[in-house]
């Protein structure tokens, strides 16, 4: 059967157009178009497509999709497949863009969080995991590389996001929550695996009823304020210790809460990120607070780059990596003392970080490419639709 990427040249897009042309066999058509096109645009994209049926066609994030759904209904209609594979909170857009997220046996859509599983389902969605990965030809340990610094940062500091989600009408209504936030961000800060979003749910009267905001807006919003705040004072926590042993990069708005000659904006995913994780003793992960289980594409990348990760605690960590004992292969943390404990060991025990670097690229390159998410997906077609 033929597959129809959607490539709206987003996150991911590369890679996974990649892994799908080195197949043999099936047929990949790479389709460029919008990442939101017009819903009067869906009789011309199914037209041009319809050579093509029937077919699979894979989405990142619903990008390609119009807001509506009418391309989609238009697809399967035809015959059409559809698999789509969310890196981000799924129902995000649904919230804030009003997005149809239309419900089909003819749909699979898979998340790279597994705490978002049972809204998806109850909902009627076909959810599956599928943790993100690498690409070898972007992540390597090709050529020789030096040490530049001690200790680096990759990710950007979420101030635009933020700005785009709260208004200054949302931001009069948050205000009215601001003891609760103060709460939340102690408890998260002593405890980062605390899932705030189950948290409000399970006592709804610290915030039920207390703004004029959607739930489900409200819910979303504190739990991502929550996690800003702690990523940007934990970093900026780390910089204001070791100074100039340590590198942020990542957007310009680290500035503002870190020495500008601790940030850097040149990192380029696909161009220098992987010489950076090479050339630095201690790549450090703190994940966003929607990662509540898993991780990001980071942890796999810099281990594909044979470079050393102090990355923090999730659930999925020791469901991926050997985390404990003498053969671990990566090294994680719960609080900030910890995590400046373990960089202050492992900068002196460089030998140590070395081999624990080596294996986890082993597994890596072993078990989690987009190669083998490519046919992880296409295993659970044949399982659900016998295709």
């Amino acid at each position: 059967m033929n597959i129809i990427f959607f490539n709206s040249h987003t996150f991911l897009t590369k890679e996974i157009l990649h892994s799908l042309e080195k197949r043999t066999d099936i047929k990949t058509i790479n389709v460029n178009i919008p990442q939101y096109p017009a819903s009067v645009q869906t009789d011309s994209i199914i037209d041009k497509l319809k050579p093509h049926f029937p077919a699979i066609v894979l989405t990142i994030n619903d990008a390609g999709c119009d807001y509506t759904g009418k391309i989609l209904l238009g697809l399967i209609d035809n015959g059409c497949f559809h698999l789509n594979w969310y890196h981000d909170y799924p129902f995000y857009e649904e919230i804030f863009h009003n997005r149809v997220t239309k419900i089909s046996d003819r749909r699979i859509d898979f998340v790279t969080e597994e705490s978002f599983l049972p809204e998806m389902r109850e909902k009627g969605m076909n959810a599956f995991l599928l943790p993100l990965a690498t690409d070898p030809v972007y992540f390597n340990n090709t050529g020789e590389v030096e040490f530049k610094r001690d200790i680096a940062f990759v990710g950007n500091s979420s101030c635009q996001f933020i700005n785009s989600i709260i208004d200054e009408s949302r931001g009069r209504e948050l205000e009215k929550l601001v003891s609760l936030q103060s709460r939340l961000r102690r408890a998260y800060f002593q405890n980062s695996s605390l899932n705030i979003n189950k948290y409000l749910l399970e006592n709804d009267h610290l915030w039920r009823g207390k703004t004029s905001l959607n739930d489900r807006a409200l819910l979303f919003m504190v739990e991502w304020l929550i996690g800003y705040f702690y990523r940007r004072d934990f970093i900026s926590a780390i910089a204001k210790k070791y100074k100039n042993r340590f590198m942020c990069f990542g957007d310009s708005y680290w500035q503002l809460f870190i020495d500008p000659s601790q940030v850097s904006t040149d990192a380029c995913y696909y161009t220098n990120l992987c010489k950076y994780y090479r050339s630095t003793r201690i790549n450090l992960n703190v994940n966003r607070i929607q990662i509540r289980t898993a991780f990001t594409q980071r942890i796999f990348d810099c281990a594909a780059s044979g470079a050393f990760l102090l990355t923090d605690s999730r659930s999925c960590n020791k469901r991926f990596f050997q985390t404990e004992g003498p053969d671990r292969e990566i090294v994680q943390f719960n609080s900030l003392k910890q995590c400046t404990e373990l960089i202050d060991y492992y900068l002196i025990h460089e030998d140590e970080s070395r081999e624990i670097a080596k294996r986890a690229q082993k597994n890596v390159l072993a078990n989690h490419t987009y190669d083998m998410r490519i046919e992880e997906m296409f295993n659970i077609c044949r399982k659900f639709w016998g295709i």
